[in-house]
């Protein structure tokens, strides 16, 4: 009778508090689901060497880190009359999935294969027969370190609507034709895989393509022999962080349907006009974290669908030097982009007084404007003054100090300002207009250098008298903090006090008389040092003429920016598997552009004429020496064009790196020579490889040895 009460208490605990939180701890007094953790409807199990039961109300199963080498319908058998919808594999040491594995989950809508480095992919394939083409929607293959899938990889999901990732693992090559049999692939993820080569033949109902993260040298081909593309249906395309290094016009045909391109992370030097002139439809670029852009051509973006454009994180030099040498145009940039509402230009340079304003001169329908750490000193007075539809703006992680009263005035539409982390001392009545005060609904003002004195004592009242402090998100009080007077330093400012009588008339006498001596020490030290350091007025001098006869183009230093490549490699190709695998990986994963002959020459152009042309577009000339180059007399041949580029640019220009000891019976006088004059670094795998790594990017960056011009 006990046995019996206890159990309609049970039950009634059941619905009371949730079936699945009390029943499986209740199971789990009956050591009937011990090896499985379930929280609400998904069952996790480690550990095991078999599928336990589970509650009939579980509807994802993850099975991770567990030993079940064979998958077939006999595993499930516990859990055959459990509706499975999500089934998660994870490191189990899986090696075979029978045919009929899935059979008895016809409801399955996600099926994870991660991690099983072990798995045969022919087993796998096979096992797709017993998926429910209806209902599975997700499918994913990631970490399982394959190398290639077999042509009838996908066959047995004929007619499927699913997406697929195939993230993260060893993929050389993308043949798309394996996926012709899914009658829908919405979806296709394989990012962080090895990829270089890339056939899109048979992604005609993909949606989202990501490409992310591999080895891709050139954009991939859209279109077919007759000019149609291969993916009518993108709209999502990620070719972000490969090794991608010329964009054009002709390179996004046939993809009509696009509507947002993401280039991050690639090694474009130049963009040229008109680069999204085949994109009729593109809303969206991103083309940040590109540290060797430095050429962007005056009408590169003109586009007049283009809505969102995000060129972050290039370095990029918004200078008078670059607008000299047309590197760049202030005035026609954005000018070209009439429906532009969103940019972010945070992380490259652009603290030109002049210029900040031309960029923003045609910027009239921006609603979100993002410039974080970018060296703004000072913002010119009228910049947002064509933005009457701005809601955001982000200027955080600069150099300002102050701006004029005028600055915000008229910006109805202004909701979020984001002023942290630059050098800000004070804020006062005169800061901000009254009218933007009440309409943001978030201002940060935190990481300033504040000056708790009187000055601020506007700005202290104001926030504990309104709701201020309620727009300035998490960081108040604790990231507004005093950094003077020294003695205050660090004290947050909501607990500095100035009082009525410490900011009296009297303070503002004292402040006159101590900038009236100020003014009279300050003369008097110009005066002196005028009379003591008149070598250094005459070098200043010197300087000033010199950058004044730069600017008129009487010559120039020459510097890494003048060249196409940061480096070209002259090397021995019996070494080709060490440069390219080694070397160039290493040179260019530190951003560098470097050239080499079989990868970036001119197809159809005579061999000996591409080396001395790229010789010249290069900043230095690294050159790998090993027993196969001094025995090759191609190589020989090209000691002598390297001997002729150290004559007129000085031994600074060559960077040696002995990639293996050199025979002396295969030593040659001009290789001796070369070897007796210049410095080379030594190659040894393993301890010391990092001090090897660091002198030859120190190397390539260290300036010619080319001696001083006099400009008198």
């Amino acid at each position: 009778m006990s046995n019996v009460k206890l159990n309609y208490v049970c039950i009634l605990i059941c619905f009371t508090v949730g079936y699945n939180d009390f029943c499986c701890a209740n199971e789990n007094s009956r050591k009937k689901y011990t090896e499985c953790k379930c929280i609400k409807a998904t069952a996790t199990c480690s550990g095991l060497k078999y599928i336990p039961k589970l509650p009939p109300n579980i509807t994802k199963l993850i099975l991770k880190n567990n030993i079940l080498t064979v998958i077939n319908r006999s595993s499930f058998r516990n859990i055959s009359s459990v509706n499975i919808k999500k089934l998660w594999f994870e490191n189990n040491s899986m090696e075979i999935i029978q045919v009929d594995a899935f059979y008895d989950f016809e409801y399955i809508a996600e099926l994870r294969i991660t991690n099983e480095k072990l798995l045969n992919i022919t087993a796998l394939k096979s096992s797709f027969q017993s998926l429910t083409i209806g209902t599975i929607r997700s499918l994913y293959l990631e970490k399982n370190d394959w190398y290639g899938l077999a042509d009838d990889m996908f066959y047995h999901l004929v007619g499927a609507n699913i997406a697929l990732s195939l993230r993260r693992n060893l993929l050389h090559k993308l043949n798309s034709s394996i996926f012709l049999p899914i009658a829908k692939l919405k979806k296709l993820q394989v990012e962080e895989n090895e990829i270089v080569n890339v056939d899109l033949n048979g992604l005609t109902t993909t949606g989202f393509l990501d490409l992310s993260n591999n080895n891709i040298y050139a954009i991939p081909n859209f279109c077919n022999n007759s000019d149609e593309t291969f993916v009518p249906k993108l709209r999502i395309l990620s070719l972000a962080y490969n090794a991608i290094r010329k964009i054009s016009k002709e390179s996004f045909k046939c993809l009509e349907t696009l509507e947002s391109l993401n280039l991050d992370g690639n090694r474009f030097r130049r963009l040229d006009n008109n680069i999204l002139a085949s994109l009729h439809n593109l809303a969206k670029l991103i083309i940040g974290d590109n540290q060797q852009l430095k050429d962007i051509a005056p009408f590169a973006f003109n586009s007049s669908s283009l809505q969102k454009l995000h060129l972050y994180g290039n370095n990029f030099r918004f200078s008078k030097k670059k607008i000299i040498e047309k590197k760049f145009n202030p005035q026609t940039i954005f000018q070209t982009i009439p429906n532009l509402k969103e940019l972010d230009l945070s992380h490259n340079n652009l603290n030109d007084f002049f210029i900040f304003q031309e960029l923003f001169a045609s910027t009239r329908n921006i609603q979100k404007l993002t410039i974080v750490s970018s060296d703004i000193t000072t913002i010119p007075d009228g910049s947002f003054r064509n933005m009457p539809h701005i809601k955001s703006l982000n200027l955080e992680g600069n150099e300002i100090e102050r701006w004029n009263e005028s600055l915000f005035d008229n910006l109805p539409s202004m909701r979020e300002l984001y002023l942290d982390g630059n050098n800000i001392h004070i804020i006062n009545e005169t800061s901000f207009p009254s009218d933007l005060f009440k309409s943001l609904e978030v201002l940060e003002l935190s990481g300033n250098q504040y000056r708790c004195t009187c000055e601020i004592k506007w700005f202290l009242d104001t926030i504990r008298s309104t709701n201020l402090s309620t727009k300035m998100q998490k960081n108040w009080p604790s990231r507004y903090t005093c950094y003077y007077p020294e003695h205050l330093r660090l004290t947050l400012l909501a607990n500095y006090f100035p009082t009525n009588a410490e900011c009296n008339s009297l303070n503002i006498v004292y402040l006159i008389i101590i900038t009236a001596c100020s003014s009279v020490l300050i003369l008097l030290f110009f005066v002196i040092m005028t009379f003591q350091c008149q070598i250094n007025f005459k070098n200043a001098l010197y300087l000033f003429r010199l950058k004044q006869r730069m600017k008129r183009g009487y010559f120039s230093l020459e510097s890494s920016d003048d060249y196409e490549f940061d480096a070209f490699v002259v090397y021995c190709d019996a070494d080709r598997l060490w440069v390219h695998g080694v070397l160039l990986k290493h040179l260019e994963n530190c951003n560098l552009n470097i050239c080499v002959h079989d990868r970036d020459f001119d197809v159809g152009e005579p061999i000996l004429n591409s080396v001395g042309k790229y010789m010249a577009k290069s900043w230095k000339i690294i050159v790998v020496l090993s027993n196969n180059f001094a025995k090759s007399e191609w190589c020989q041949w090209e000691i002598a064009l390297v001997q002729e580029r150290r004559r007129r640019q000085g031994k600074e220009v060559l960077v040696l790196v002995m990639y293996q000891q050199i025979d002396s019976k295969h030593m040659i006088t001009p290789l001796k020579a070369l070897l007796d004059t210049t410095p080379y670094l030594s190659y040894k795998e393993g301890f010391g490889e990092n001090l090897f790594w660091t002198a030859v990017d120190k190397d390539i960056h260290k300036p010619l040895d080319i001696p001083p011009t006099s400009i008198f």
